[in-house]
């Protein structure tokens, strides 16, 4: 059930924030933003000029002279980076009382629950310049960091010393909505092969062999910055490709040098929910070196004109130096401590560019968001659909009680079943957290519960789970367990685990000590070694019997293990929406490995049995060229040593519900299958088209298809057949034998850009064959979410 909401939050979470900025401004575009799209206008009508003169060698030697001078091929270099991002509302000034009429008297429910809300914020409108128009700061966030390098000795260093989010949508979380902003905005390197925006790599128009897609146009000469510059237009012929579209100005020198670049995409139209980008990037020298020194993107969101925000950011790169001075350079990403408490005063020093009026307002439109009734219940409702929490003496309160989508479950072994929880928040501590849960079963009579400890060894701003990650935590829990599932993570009892196609009636009951420490770096590596006491009861239909003899049976009660365990996960590159202690990818890493070892103690704290296991997994993305398809793939293994029964095998996961599950076998039952070694792997397809799109070119939805494969026959070793002392497999649960478990799926995504119906069937071990036990589902039709740009 992890995959199953993980994705499903992925689309609360991504929905949420574009629906909230989109609807919080029925508003008019700026004069700024108007201008914008007249220049992205006239750059995407280039392509019409076929009769300008070639400017492809003119580009080509100033790639070639950038290759040799870029600032990044010095020995050593260091830079200060101020990025200031912005989400602003704009206004036409004598419309302001017009509209807040407009938004009072509607009776739409939109207009009425969603856009009413936001109506104070009209009061922190200010001028917009000499026009007519005037802004509202809806989010602002800055950072200051310092970036070096030394490449004589391949060292690279971040050293982060401010960081502020400011506005409203705090339910949200303004470092998820600075992440998610991040990854929309994207990091763009002309120069580069591949740049990612909109979570869409784009073809980078001045990386030497993508210069053969694209065309470049010599128009004239044009002063800019002082500097007399050729102006050479560029786009790319084929609409099909992400590309860049826009104007070159190169120095017209022996050398040239590119002094500034502006553009947009080479076809806005394949893209959800944009309307309108522009991108301006400026270039400095310091002799023969070259450098960026600023960079802005203004992004325009929306359906129509009345219906827009603007997001801008701007990064200004400053103090230069390519003399390494400090030996006190720490080689690696550095938080200063505090850097998200600096003050104004530090701020005030440290900016390069002075706030806009808007921008100073930030403060007062947090203050009168705090006091809007309507506002606050608009965020409660956000936060119980992100979060599924509700928290106690405010929107931020020191408490909050959740997760509510589990307080109501039903299975066969519990009936219904009622579940009590929370947990504190960072207003009670921003380095310590306690929770837990209590839960009932109406059928068993049986009274289970959890409690948490977690804490930080740092403070953190929303969540205690924020990157970078160093953790302590210890968690003692009682409750039933499926066999194969992690009963700490507890999304069994999710309300949509309710509705199964197979009887949910082989849990057992396991009470769970598990202390561990957790800590993640710059790169994305994380490690985690723990010691975990389990004590496991079969409560089902399965039984533990020893078959001595074939007259002579003896059950055992139950079993207990203690494990000493240590896990590695590396995900370079990977960007994600933090939610409580779950983490939501909105950039999947370059490639995602897990690998975890346990070490079985017998005898410590009673534990029956000593063994050793190793398992791992790897994720790999693959994009399929010009937007054909995506395909993700999962390859898995591991290994058992040492003597131990089926309920400590590798146990394969299995859904049973209709929620489909990237992760799991959709259509395995629980506790099915069981085995001493296995290897596994999933490929999922995604084509960026559907059989729809032969009577409606214009629809979204794309077709997915993908497989799911495990083989891993039980060892003699641990075959109950060769070793009386093993429980003997029983009522359902039998050894994944020589024939490879398998199946298929297809279906439909990105239904109204947000919802995935596939089938799912198995291959094999079918209901034809001989199984007991639980009955087979040879086919299902399951539902999931589904978004993409």
């Amino acid at each position: 059930m992890k995959g199953k909401i993980k994705d499903h939050w992925a689309i609360h979470c991504r929905c949420l924030l574009i629906t909230c900025l989109l609807l919080s401004s029925p508003l008019i575009t700026a004069q700024e933003a108007e201008e914008s799209k007249q220049i992205i206008k006239a750059i995407q009508g280039l392509s019409d000029k076929d009769n300008l003169p070639d400017a492809h060698d003119i580009v080509l030697k100033m790639i070639e002279g950038y290759n040799e001078n870029s600032y990044k091929k010095e020995a050593f270099y260091y830079y200060n980076l101020y990025r200031r991002t912005s989400v602003d509302a704009v206004l036409h000034r004598d419309s302001i009382q017009a509209q807040l009429n407009h938004i009072k008297n509607s009776s739409d429910l939109i207009s009425k629950f969603v856009i009413r809300p936001f109506d104070f914020s009209f009061n922190f409108a200010r001028p917009n310049g000499e026009s007519d128009e005037a802004n509202v700061t809806m989010l602002l966030f800055e950072d200051y960091k310092s970036i070096f390098a030394d490449n004589l000795n391949k060292k690279r260093g971040q050293t982060i010393r401010a960081s502020q989010n400011n506005g409203i949508f705090e339910t949200i979380g303004h470092k998820n909505i600075s992440s998610f902003l991040d990854e929309i905005l994207g990091d763009i390197n002309l120069f580069k092969e591949n740049s990612n925006i909109m979570l869409l790599s784009f073809k980078g128009p001045l990386y030497k062999s993508n210069t053969k897609t694209y065309t470049y146009k010599l128009i004239g000469q044009k002063q800019v910055d002082g500097i007399l510059c050729d102006e050479i237009a560029f786009f790319c012929n084929n609409m099909k490709e992400n590309a860049f579209a826009g104007n070159l100005y190169i120095s017209i020198e022996k050398n040239p040098k590119l002094i500034k670049a502006q553009f947009t995409f080479n076809n806005s139209e394949s893209t959800n929910f944009l309307k309108d980008i522009l991108l301006v990037h400026s270039f400095g020298s310091e002799g023969s070196i070259v450098m960026p020194i600023k960079q802005e993107s203004i992004l325009l969101v929306g359906d129509d004109a009345n219906r827009m925000m603007a997001v801008r950011r701007t990064d200004i790169f400053l103090n230069y130096s390519f003399n390494e001075s400090d030996n006190n350079l720490r080689w690696r990403i550095h938080r200063e401590r505090d850097y998200f408490k600096r003050d104004s005063t530090y701020w005030a020093a440290i900016r390069p560019i002075p706030l806009t009026e808007s921008q100073m307002q930030i403060g007062n439109l947090e203050q009168a968001a705090d006091s809007s009734k309507r506002f606050k219940r608009l965020e409660r409702i956000i936060s119980l659909a992100l979060n599924g929490s509700y928290s106690l003496g405010g929107i931020d309160g020191p408490v909050e009680l959740g997760p509510l989508t589990h307080f109501l479950s039903y299975n066969d072994m519990e009936g219904l079943r009622v579940r009590v929880g929370g947990n504190t928040t960072i207003r009670f501590s921003d380095q310590l957290q306690l929770g837990g849960y209590l839960a009932y079963g109406t059928k068993d009579n049986r009274v289970k519960h959890q409690a948490n400890l977690v804490y930080s060894t740092y403070p953190k701003q929303k969540y205690l789970w924020e990157y970078p990650k160093k953790l302590v935590s210890f968690t003692y829990a009682s409750d039933l367990n499926i066999p194969g599932q992690d009963m700490l993570l507890m999304n069994r009892d999710h309300f949509a685990q309710s509705f199964t196609h197979a009887p949910t009636n082989n849990m057992s009951l396991q009470r769970i000590g598990l202390l561990t420490f957790e800590s993640e770096n710059s790169h994305n590596l994380t490690y985690k070694i723990g010691g975990k006491i389990t004590y496991d009861r079969p409560m089902g239909v399965v039984k533990y019997a020893q078959a001595i003899s074939p007259s002579d049976t003896t059950i055992i009660d139950n079993i207990t293990s203690s494990d000493l365990i240590l896990s590695l996960r590396f995900a370079p590159g990977e960007r994600f929406i933090q939610r409580k202690e779950k983490r939501t990818a909105i950039r999947r890493a370059t490639f995602e490995l897990d690998v975890t070892y346990r070490k079985g103690m017998k005898g410590v704290f009673g534990a029956d049995y000593g063994y050793d296991v190793v398992n791992f997994e790897l994720f790999k993305r693959f994009d399929v060229t010009r937007n054909i398809a995506q395909i993700d793939t999962y390859l898995s293994g591991g290994k058992i040593w040492g003597r131990v029964p089926f309920p400590l095998l590798f146990i394969p996961e299995g859904n049973q519900s209709y929620v489909f599950n990237s992760r799991a076998y959709n259509v395995m039952n629980f506790y099915e299958f069981a085995t001493d070694r296995f290897v596994a792997g999933s490929v999922n397809t995604t084509f960026d088209w559907s059989p729809i799109r032969l009577f409606n070119k214009d629809n979204n939805i794309k077709i997915g298809v993908g497989s799911k494969i495990i083989y891993g026959p039980l060892s003699r070793a641990n075959d109950p057949t060769y070793h009386s002392d093993l429980f003997v497999f029983n009522n359902g649960i039998t050894p994944l034998g020589n024939t490879p478990y398998a199946e298929v799926n297809i279906g439909l995504s990105n239904i109204f850009n947000m919802l995935r119906i596939d089938y799912a069937r198995r291959l094999t071990y079918t209901s034809t064959d001989n199984t007991e036990g639980n009955p087979i589902t040879n086919g299902t039709i399951l539902f999931s979410g589904s978004f993409s740009f």
